[in-house]
């Protein structure tokens, strides 16, 4: 594999599964709690959970926490088009040169901070608002990479 193409193949294999994740995250497709996949080590089968409802139900949220939950889940969801934008831009790197791929990458290396640094920020800003048992709770949550968590896997 050439240089090039090894950086393109490393960036792709780290926007795609972001994308992917941001949209299934923004779809709200999430069920049942965290410890069991639904209808798996005994767990009992059940309808898919939006992710507000998880999280509410998971962190034990009161009314007045709602408002917060839901401007977190509408900064940190997947911008509308971004997985068709990903593969359009994917497809276009093979018809560049070399410094036109180059300075493409830094563009989406760009986007792509920006986007993390006003997820951080909303994710800082709804953290805040939890009390300290939620916190906790928001804290395990948050630590299960790679586990399967409410029956989609990350």
């Amino acid at each position: 594999m050439k240089p090039s193409s090894t950086r393109q193949a490393i960036v792709a294999g780290l926007a795609l599964p972001l994308a992917i994740g941001g949209a299934s995250f923004a779809q709200g497709q999430f069920s049942g709690p965290p410890s069991a996949p639904p209808g798996q080590n005994g767990a009992p089968s059940q309808p898919p959970m939006s992710q507000a409802a998880y999280m509410s139900q998971a962190l034990g949220l009161r009314s007045d926490q709602q408002p917060a939950l839901q401007a977190f889940l509408a900064a940190v969801a997947a911008p509308p088009g971004a997985i068709a934008k990903a593969r359009a831009q994917d497809a276009q790197m093979a018809t560049l040169s070399t410094p036109q791929r180059l300075d493409m990458m830094l563009s989406r290396m760009d986007e792509s901070r920006s986007l993390m640094v006003s997820r951080i920020t909303a994710t800082k800003r709804f953290y805040a608002q939890l009390t300290p048992a939620q916190q906790r709770t928001f804290d395990t949550l948050g630590n299960q990479s790679g586990q399967n968590r409410g029956g989609q896997s990350r």
